[in-house]
């Protein structure tokens, strides 16, 4: 299954961990821990990084997965097929993310269920484990994990704890024994998370307090509770598992579990042609492959999202063809794929700021999507390249220190500090050339009111010729709109 992440979503795994930050420093744990589920988000955001190389990503995902298949079976005994569901579960979790991916909160979520579903049921088998040998030593641990293990593993620890009682319950076989361990783990599910809000966690809102280390699907007035489906079942399957004794399955019924897992899988995928090539002209735009992007853009089935349309014709204008050249390629006004309405201002469009001689505007989303998504490792390249073309160069610096601390972004940043000491390298480099001569001699920034397509036109065609490189910009917008009409322009 991890495999298949690797083959079918290299470029969103990439862009995964290009949405992600990890630091070695103290000062970046201890911000990951102050809140409940802290030490799995930190985990997570480590080997989220390692998405910078996809198949060395998905072959942890793959050890990952296949030691939680061999725990599941030591602690739940169970069916070595139906095993495959919470794993399944997990694959979905990711395959499932879509446009998510750059609106999510939660660092390194691609990891975090994966790590959470390893600890929880490997703390349920530590508890059992105890339980069979001495009842209250199985007990304390139970209250161990409530109260020890929320701070660190949020609801996962719960998960934990709800496993060990019906373990016990399993186990053993007096009622009074069982009424105990019950008892005493509902009331720490319950009270833990409660007393940690009022004591510990201020940031934390009261309503995802028992959520601790999930991921929150919600936009602004809406909520979207089936992204949590594959959650719920990977809870309940493993609650079921651990509750029922495992019987043999015949040889047709092993294969009819497999079956419907991969058919479920197969159709919850989310499958979206335009995203996938959204995301490979990113990546291809980041490397200044605009020949990659346009490969990219003219294989579209179907009608393309104007981001596509953007993103191509930046390369067009890159690789200095005329407006006329787009009709080669397919053009539309596409909505996106997503269950929310989604802005090119969150996703590639501060790139698109940046390469047109816009800075202040991509500097400007990035610093509001930090704030409120977090920040990330694409974001810190944006801003620092933001602060090379403005001459900010003690920003750019604090913005490079940053990069220097992580695991695969550090030759990046020590190219980008040589060029804060000699700025005539910038010159050389093949993202940052074609900038300086499209900016404007005033330095401004107005409201764009998040509309990117429209607010480029009109910035592009009400700029003077100051450079040839602008006057060609025009003259390259306004034959593309002159017949191109009839495009949606992103609402």
């Amino acid at each position: 299954m991890a495999v298949a992440l690797a083959v079918f979503e290299a470029d969103l795994l990439y862009k995964l961990q290009e949405q992600n930050l990890f630091m070695r420093t103290p000062l970046f744990f201890q911000q990951r821990m102050v809140v409940a589920g802290g030490l799995l988000t930190w985990a997570g955001s480590y080997l989220t990084q390692y998405f910078y190389y996809p198949m060395l990503g998905a072959g942890l995902l793959c050890l990952l997965w296949a030691f939680f298949v061999w725990l599941q079976g030591r602690v739940l005994g169970c069916w070595q097929v139906v095993r495959l569901v919470p794993v399944a579960c997990l694959l979905l979790t990711i395959a499932t993310l879509g446009y998510w991916t750059y609106y999510l909160k939660l660092p390194g979520h691609a990891f975090v269920a994966t790590l959470g579903s390893v600890s929880a049921v490997g703390l349920a088998g530590i508890g059992s484990w105890l339980g069979r040998r001495s009842r209250w030593a199985g007990l304390a641990f139970l209250v161990l994990t409530l109260c020890g293990g929320y701070p660190l593993l949020g609801f996962y620890a719960l998960w934990a704890a709800a496993l060990m009682m019906v373990l016990a319950w399993r186990r053993e076989r007096r009622a009074g024994a069982t009424a105990v361990v019950v008892a005493v783990g509902l009331i720490g599910i319950i009270g833990v998370p409660l007393a940690c809000y009022q004591y510990v966690y201020h940031t934390t809102p009261l309503e995802h307090i028992y959520w601790a280390a999930l991921p929150v699907y919600c936009r602004p007035g809406q909520s979207y509770p089936l992204y949590y489906l594959p959650y719920a079942l990977l809870v309940a399957s493993t609650l079921l598992m651990a509750a029922l004794k495992p019987v043999s399955l015949r040889q047709w019924g092993q294969r009819g579990v497999v079956a419907a897992t991969l058919m479920v899988v197969a159709l919850c995928w989310h499958q979206d042609d335009n995203l996938h090539r959204e995301l490979s002209m990113s990546r291809s735009m980041w490397q200044a492959d605009w020949a990659g992007m346009l490969k990219t853009a003219a294989g579209t089935k179907g009608e393309p999202t104007r981001l596509i349309c953007l993103m191509r014709n930046l390369a067009l204008f890159r690789t200095g063809q005329q407006a006329a050249a787009a009709a080669k390629y397919p053009d539309g006004g596409q909505r996106p794929q997503a269950p929310f309405s989604t802005r090119a201002v969150h996703t590639e469009g501060k790139m698109l700021y940046l390469q047109y001689g816009l800075p202040n505007y991509c500097y400007r989303w990035c610093m509001e999507d930090g704030v409120e998504y977090g920040w990330t490792v694409e974001k810190l390249k944006l801003m620092t390249m933001c602060s090379l073309i403005n001459g900010e160069h003690v920003a750019a610096q604090r913005f490079v220190n940053m990069l220097k601390k992580t695991d695969f972004h550090q030759a990046w940043a020590k190219r980008y500090e040589a060029y804060i000491h000699n700025p005539r390298l910038a010159a050389d480099d093949p993202l940052l050339a074609g900038i300086p001569p499209l900016l404007r001699t005033d330095n401004f920034l107005t409201a764009d009111r998040a509309q990117l397509e429209l607010f480029l036109i009109e910035h592009i065609l009400s700029t003077t010729g100051e450079t040839r490189e602008l006057q060609d910009l025009a003259t390259f917008t306004m034959n593309y709109y002159r017949h191109n009409r009839h495009q949606l322009f992103e609402e």
